[in-house]
């Protein structure tokens, strides 16, 4: 038995090289383009800026940001506890980063890790 002819081609492959693309270079449009300024006025825009500085301390809902509770411990750790929008403190070290363990304060003022 003989099979039959095949009824599809073999198409040719689309040549590969550099794509043209052309710009439009004229001073009028780069102009216009700098001098819309609309964008900063955008309520949007301003909601953004105020989360990108101040990201995970910030209410998105309200729009109003919530204050920041320092305390400072005393003793020989020096350490600065800072509250979040979740209800618990974290300590921030030296080098401006945050310990990702979530601590509670206790009565008398002294902070001791979140337990389940």
């Amino acid at each position: 038995m003989m099979a039959g002819i095949w009824p599809f081609k073999k198409q040719a492959a689309e040549p590969e090289g550099p794509k043209i693309v052309e710009y439009d270079g004229s001073e009028d449009t780069a102009s216009e383009t700098l001098a819309d300024r609309s964008h900063v006025e955008d309520a949007q825009y301003k909601a953004a800026l105020d989360l990108l500085t101040d990201p995970h301390l910030g209410a998105p809902e309200g729009g109003e940001a919530v204050g920041k509770v320092v305390v400072e411990l005393d003793g020989s750790e020096s350490s600065n506890f800072e509250k979040s929008d979740d209800g618990y403190y974290y300590r921030k070290n030296s080098d401006g980063s945050f310990d990702p363990n979530p601590h509670t304060i206790n009565d008398d003022g002294t902070f001791s890790p979140y337990t389940a």
